[in-house]
Parts: structure tokens; sequence; C-alpha cells
């Protein structure tokens, strides 16, 4: 199994670093600072290079350094050879009245698309604000299964592009007097690329409940249980024809509200509660083949969503699961260990809590 490593990184104009270069040893590397030096800084930065955005959910515009107008951040890392990523933001500094734009490069290939960079240097991130994927909204969710199964599928991010470019040229259309042909023609794109990103997370669901219930009992100490299950109106789409139907049936609502009201952008991610066993010991979680995870003989028939029961510490015993989970998941899937940014979350952990995650 080969090791993902960041040797070296560069930033330019980046938060707040005008010019730094750092050289990383390998094995476990901490970085120390006083507050505001810039220590969580670089983790982004890494984290930019996997995941072409800020972990900390800022805009490419807010990691400009103020003043300036553009940042660069490049990496020298391994996996299996030696590579090179450089992202740059902005405007070029000789004509400030040029637009905004993102580019990429890959061991010198200038222009490179984002789809051949996401993933190159596989990465999860740990940081406090991981809570918000458990105690936030479904987009929240959606957004960690994606940029999860981006980094794992180059197919699943071109598909995931497809849509997006496509669900807001229907946007566009239903805010103005939709002609029928324009939007069959949109409902076709959006239900291709919708089929191929259901089948992925379908696939996904059962096959990463697994390391996640076995981290949540762990972290536990066997006290919580908890289930993934994936609803929406995609629950009975098979193929294109299906979605096409299911955007059929939203037609008029769509047009009343001016958006589309269904499909794979409106699905949600459930954390519930796990039933018990006949035996009244909490039962493990294992995938079911439909994309929901069923629990020991049976599924609580009012499920408790861990938003609304969950206390403080059993949101932060999922959060933490849940990534360590992905961890284990992406070595699995790649034949590779990722590299791991830890962003100062042992201070939200109790002792219990502290000592599983120094233990993984």
């Amino acid at each position: 199994m080969s090791l993902a490593r960041v040797k070296a990184l560069k930033l330019h104009n980046f938060r707040n670093a005008e010019k730094a270069e750092y050289e990383f040893s390998d094995g476990l590397i901490f970085i120390t600072g006083n507050n505001g030096a810039g220590k969580t800084t670089i983790l982004e930065a890494i984290g930019l290079i996997s995941f072409l955005k800020s972990f900390r959910s800022a805009l490419d515009r807010d990691m400009i350094k103020s003043g300036a107008s553009f940042f660069r951040v490049e990496a020298d890392f391994l996996t299996t050879d030696a590579h090179r990523i450089a992202i740059s933001y902005g405007r070029n500094p000789g004509d400030l009245s040029s637009a905004l734009a993102k580019k990429y490069a890959f061991d010198g290939r200038q222009n490179e698309k984002a789809a051949n960079i996401i993933g190159r240097v596989p990465s999860v991130v740990l940081s406090p604000d991981d809570m918000r994927i458990i105690a936030g909204d479904h987009a929240e969710r959606r957004r960690f299964l994606d940029l999860l199964l981006s980094m794992l599928y180059p197919a699943y991010f071109a598909a995931l592009q497809h849509y997006q470019r496509a669900l807001k040229l229907r946007s566009q259309a239903l805010k103005s007097r939709p002609d029928e042909g324009v939007l069959t023609a949109v409902d076709r794109e959006l239900a291709q690329a919708g089929v191929e990103i259901l089948e992925k997370r379908r696939q996904f669901i059962p096959e990463f409940a697994t390391p996640f219930s076995e981290n949540v009992a762990k972290i536990s100490s066997g006290s919580d249980t908890w289930l993934i299950q994936y609803k929406g109106d995609t629950s009975a789409v098979k193929t294109r024809d299906d979605y096409l139907a299911m955007l059929k049936e939203h037609r008029a609502t769509d047009l009343r509200l001016r958006q589309t009201t269904g499909g794979i952008h409106r699905d949600r991610i459930f954390f519930t509660q796990g039933g018990e066993t006949e035996s009244g010991q909490p039962s493990a979680i294992r995938g079911s083949a439909d994309g929901a995870v069923s629990s020991g003989n049976r599924i609580p028939s009012v499920p408790q969503e861990i938003r609304t029961v969950g206390s403080q510490g059993q949101k932060r015993t999922a959060a933490l699961a849940l990534k360590m989970a992905q961890f284990s998941y992406m070595r699995a899937k790649l034949n590779a260990t990722p590299v791991l940014l830890i962003d100062d979350i042992l201070n939200e952990l109790d002792l219990k809590r502290r000592a599983s995650f120094i233990d993984f």
C-alpha cells in the first residue's frame, strides 16, 4: 500500500502569507505557533490542493491576502511517484481589470481541468467544523458525500459538474417563459448526470456504513449506535427514463416556484438512532441494497435524527467517526494511505474521545 505524502508547500498571497515555503518530513508532523500565526492556513492550503476548495467553507476570493490581486498555492507530493500541483486564483497583476480566474497546473502543464486535479493528493481533514455535517442541514451532508466521491471517482466529479451546469440552465429557464423544447432538452441532460450520481451514492452508503458504525462503537465504548439513511424523491429512480418521469411529476410545482424541486440536489442523508436486536442489545449497522442502512432485525418505525435527539457528545462522536471512517474507506478504495490533516480538534473532545482518537 502506497503512502500519500506532501513534501513541500509554497504560498504566495495566500491568507496572511505574502510568501512562505515549507518542507515536511515523513511521519507525524506537529505545526505549532501563537494564535493567528497561520497554522490552519498551512492545512487549508494542503486541503485546497486536494479538494480544490477551502475546508473552512471560504470563498476563493476570501483566501487572497488583503491588498493583493491573486493567490497561488504550490505543493510537491508523493503517491507512487513525485508530482507537483499549483492552484492560483485572482486577477493578472499586470491587468487588474481582467476577470477573476482560477487556474490549475500539474507537473508544469498549465490550464489543467479541475477533474484532472481533484483527489490527486488524497486527503482527509478533521476540524471543529465537521460538526456542521452532523448538526447542520442536508446540504452540508450532500457536500461531504460529493467531495468524498469526487476525490475517489473522476467520473463522479465530471457528472456532478455536468449536473450543476444543467441545473443552472433549468433554473434560468424556469424563471423566464420556458419553451417546452428547451426544458425537455435540459431535463435529458439533468437526468443523465443525475442517474450517474445516484448510482454512486447508492453504492457508497451501505459500504460506508460499516467503518462508520465501527468507529461510533469504538469512540462511545459501544453506547452509541447510528444508522445512515439516504432518502428523497429519487428513491424509485433506476434509469434515466425514471428520472425524467420524476422531473415531469414536479413540472407544475417547478413552474410555480421557478426552481427545480426534485432531484439528487434535494435528496437527504439522515443519521438516526440504531435499533435493537431481539436480545435487547444495540445492533451493528449494515448497508442495504437500496441505499438505506438497516440495523439488526428492524429499523425503528419513527427514526430519531441525531440533530434533534443527539447530545453534543453524541454529535461529536458521530462527527469524529465520520471522518475516521472516511480515512479508512479512502485507504481501502485507493490502496493508498491518505494525508490526514488535523486542525485543533482535541479541545473539542472529552478524555474518552481523545483517547480513542489518539489511538486511531
